[in-house]
């Protein structure tokens, strides 16, 4: 997997390049399809391959301004664009990046073990990816801005989402609904569908069916307990306040689960 710097440096690069082509185009208009393919291509690669290892080496880096612009590239190839156009925003969408670089150099050090893993064995779909690595990330901000209870809502709905995924990741669905622990419809008796089970129905038929171990299935039922305290009533009636060490402990937990739901994928 290239650096947070190595990507960075290839968004410049193509930027650059898809730059110069259009300053070779002669009308005023970018009409050709070679060039709105290249144009096209350049942007996308941002988005959906650049931006995911950048938001996940750099979590704190601003691309607002990068994206502003490749947008504008992508917009303007759904039409025969100003030639100006494309110029204009490949100029600007190169200072941002060289902006980012910048601050991504200054900036601290992201703990290797809070990066966003890949979840290509769980989610095909590139923008799914994208979700769940925002979702890890986001997690992770919370643990470090002391936002306790925030924390470990996310991880709840990071790991339900994990194991939505896995689900979906399987052929045949019969070992799933039929596992002993699956919910069941009180009126019909039959498995309810697995895309509605709650975080518990997960963890049981997760463990039932050998994608997580009994000792994470343990520490995943405290976690699905401390996310309930999300209810300002229960928070209350156990006079439970969550900390640094709740959080942190809680996203170990986390993590460990994620990873045991990727190899068994």
């Amino acid at each position: 997997m290239p650096t947070v710097y190595e990507t960075i440096d290839a968004a410049i690069n193509e930027a650059t390049a898809a730059r110069k082509r259009v300053a070779k185009v002669k009308s005023n208009q970018v009409r050709g399809i070679d060039e709105i393919a290249t144009l096209k291509a350049t942007a996308q690669t941002w988005f959906h391959t650049h931006r995911p290892v950048v938001t996940t080496g750099a979590p704190n880096a601003d691309l607002a301004a990068v994206d502003s612009c490749f947008t504008v590239v992508l917009d303007a190839t759904a039409k025969y664009a100003a030639k100006a156009t494309y110029l204009d925003a490949l100029k600007d969408a190169k200072a941002a990046l060289i902006a980012v670089r910048t601050a991504a150099l200054v900036a601290p050090v992201a703990n290797s073990d809070d990066l966003a893993p890949d979840f290509s064995p769980l989610a095909g779909n590139q923008e799914m990816r994208d979700i769940l690595s925002r979702r890890w990330n986001e997690c992770a901000k919370c643990v470090k801005a002391d936002a306790h209870l925030a924390a470990i809502v996310m991880m709840g709905g990071l790991l339900e989402a994990l194991f939505v995924a896995r689900a979906n990741k399987m052929p045949d669905k019969t070992p799933l609904i039929s596992a002993t622990n699956a919910p069941k419809d009180k009126a019909t008796g039959k498995a309810t569908n697995y895309q509605e089970w709650m975080l518990d129905s997960y963890i049981k038929v997760g463990f039932e069916l050998k994608w997580i171990t009994e000792s994470a299935k343990d520490v995943a039922d405290k976690l699905k307990e401390y996310r309930n305290f999300v209810h300002p009533a229960k928070e209350l009636r156990y006079g439970v306040t969550l900390g640094l060490n709740d959080s942190s402990m809680f996203w170990q937990v986390t993590k460990a689960l994620a990873r045991q739901l990727l190899l068994s994928a």
